[in-house]
Parts: C-alpha cells; sequence; structure tokens
C-alpha cells in the first residue's frame, strides 16, 4: 500500500525517532513510503523511505495515496483537506497536555478520522479528553545497534548513571528531580560517575561533577546506554518514552518515574524499578539501592534485556498495517 507521512521535520527527538524507524521498518516490510516534507525541514535519520521536499505543506502538496499519516496537529488539517487518500492521525503526543494554545491543537481533534496512537495510557487520555477510541501500536527497539556492550565500570571500578537531559523549555523532563537526587547521592556514595547527553548544550548548575557526551547516530547512543550502569528516567508524562525500553535492550538496569506511557513495558521489581514522578527521595534511595546491589541491578538489567527482545520495530509495522487494513476494510 501507499503511504504517505507528512512532517515539518526529522531533526533529533522522540517523535521523529519514532517516525523515521516505522517507516523504515514499513518499508522492509514492502510498503510504499513517502515522507513530503518543507524544503527548509531538517533531517537527521537515515530514512530510507522516499522524501520530497515541498514549499509547504499545503492541500496541493499531497500526493496520492492508500493512507495518510498525519502526525503533529499542524499537518491535520493540510492532509484532511487534500482529499488525496484515507486520513489516519498518528498521535505521537496529545499536543494540548504539552503545548501552548491548547485549544488549537485540540480543535484538530475533533476532525473526523481514524486515530491511531502509541501506548494504552495516551488512548486512555484522548479518550477522556475527547471522547474519541484509538488504536494502539508500540514503540521498538532496532536490536541491531541496542544491545549489550561492557560496562566501564568493569575497567575503572567506578559505577556510571546515565542520563539524557533536556532543555530548559522540557521540565516535564524531571531534569532538576534527577540533579537533586545526584547531589543527594554524592553524599552517600562518593564514587561514581554522571553522564549525560545534552542535545540542547545547556551549562548545568550542580555541585558534583558530570560528562557531557553528544551522539550522533543510534550507534553512539547504544554504546553510552550499554556501558553505564544504571539509566535514569525522570519524566513526569511521555506518550510511550523510548529510552527506558533502549536502555533495557542495552542490558543496563532502568530506574523509570509511572509516566503514563511506558506503562506498556515497565514491570516494577521485575525489569525495571518504577517511581512516581518528583519523588527525589524514592529516586535517590533506589539509585543508591541499585549502584551497592550488584546482584539485584544485574538481575534487573538481565531481564530488563530479556523482555525488550519482543519489543522491535517490524512488530510496530506490522501492528500498523493491520491497523490500516481494518480501516480499510470498515470503508
Amino acid at each position: 500500500m501507499k503511504i504517505v507521512i507528512p512532517a515539518l521535520s526529522l531533526e533529533k527527538g522522540g517523535g521523529a525517532r519514532f517516525l523515521y524507524q516505522l517507516a523504515n521498518a514499513l518499508v522492509d516490510r514492502g510498503q510504499n513510503v513517502e515522507f513530503i516534507m518543507p524544503k527548509d525541514g531538517i533531517l537527521d535519520w537515515p530514512v530510507r523511505a522516499k522524501i520530497t521536499r515541498v514549499k509547504e505543506l499545503t492541500p496541493s502538496s499531497f500526493p496520492s495515496a492508500d493512507f495518510i499519516l498525519p502526525n503533529f496537529y499542524p499537518t491535520v488539517m493540510p492532509a484532511w483537506q487534500s482529499k488525496k487518500g484515507q486520513v489516519v492521525r498518528l498521535s505521537l503526543v496529545y499536543e494540548p497536555l504539552c503545548l501552548p494554545n491548547a485549544d488549537v491543537s485540540k480543535a484538530t481533534y475533533s476532525i473526523n478520522m481514524p486515530i491511531v496512537t502509541i501506548s494504552q495510557w495516551q488512548r486512555r487520555l484522548i479518550l477522556s479528553e475527547i471522547g474519541l477510541d484509538c488504536s494502539v501500536i508500540s514503540g521498538g527497539v532496532d536490536s541491531a545497534f541496542f544491545h549489550p556492550y561492557p560496562k566501564r565500570s568493569a575497567q575503572t571500578g567506578r559505577k556510571t548513571i546515565f542520563y539524557i537531559m533536556r532543555g530548559p523549555g522540557y521540565t516535564w523532563k524531571g531534569n532538576a528531580d534527577f540533579l537533586e537526587a545526584c547531589a543527594r547521592l554524592k553524599d552517600r556514595i562518593p564514587d561514581f560517575d554522571v553522564l549525560v547527553v545534552n542535545p540542547e548544550q545547556q551549562a548545568l548548575d550542580t555541585s558534583f561533577p558530570y560528562t557531557t557526551m553528544t551522539a550522533a547516530s543510534d550507534h553512539e547512543m547504544a554504546l553510552l546506554y550499554a556501558r553505564a550502569d544504571l539509566f535514569v528516567y525522570a519524566s513526569y508524562y511521555e506518550s510511550f518514552g523510548l529510552p527506558p525500553l533502549e536502555a533495557m535492550a542495552c542490558g543496563t538496569a532502568v530506574i523509570t518515574t509511572d509516566c503514563g506511557g511506558n506503562r506498556d513495558y515497565t514491570r516494577n521489581g521485575e525489569n525495571c524499578i518504577v517511581i512516581q514522578p518528583s519523588d527525589v527521595s524514592a529516586l535517590t534511595d533506589n539509585m543508591y539501592y541499585l549502584l551497592t546491589n550488584n546482584n539485584e541491578r544485574q538481575r534487573l538489567a538481565d531481564a530488563g534485556h530479556h523482555f525488550a527482545q519482543n519489543w522491535t520495530w517490524q512488530r510496530t509495522a506490522d501492528q500498523l498495517i493491520s491497523v490500516l487494513m481494518q480501516i480499510s476494510k470498515g470503508q
């Protein structure tokens, strides 16, 4: 089938990562996938689907397709008005929850089209907010990159905590909670390393040393996950939340907040430790527990790695194809 995906850009970030991985997996499944993007849209990911540049995303810029998948609120109306194919909204985030002018993005959900979203939590959120039910597909992990590598601590003797730090505008990421927990942890364990990926490259005001790294590719990101002893995720809410699943695939123990979308794959005490958002004391205590309890940390790392093996992008593509086929039959 022909699938068209409008995108304002495909720059570094969770939503664009989901789109490019899904598109590549659909191509691998024999689907004809085409992105249409403004000529100035950023392309950071190795997309193997066709990319067509247009002056701007207007209804006339859409090619004919079996399905058109708008995935961010400004792309919904042009896709709908194009009349070039069955429009199915791919809701990667419920925009009114986290963007200014919530009424503007919420109004686009009143357009009569099927919705596919990426977690049961977001499905329930959309149902409660606007009264529309959704189909659900899951995120995945590319095991060609995200798999275990030797830990740095085997050579250094110092445990490493890995964290993805976002800029000041990303208040829901829980950055301040993580920094406070590390500061408290230094009073209990003097010898551990903090490694952060910091896409916005802002200076951090901390009372402890840390190392900032960059990751220009999935391979580089996988090495950072895998060589750490502990990955921490402190978000208040996420539609799905790929990083904890990627860390699990890399054989690294995970502490994550209960941020909504990750409930589909997190199992507290089984494949990770789950705490409540903004609970700095619980975060500090569990970081201390796992850094000082090698057997438990390894048990969670092994369980997470085993669990993540079934969460592939090929599985995601199959889920979407199944949903689209059901929609097609219902027309």
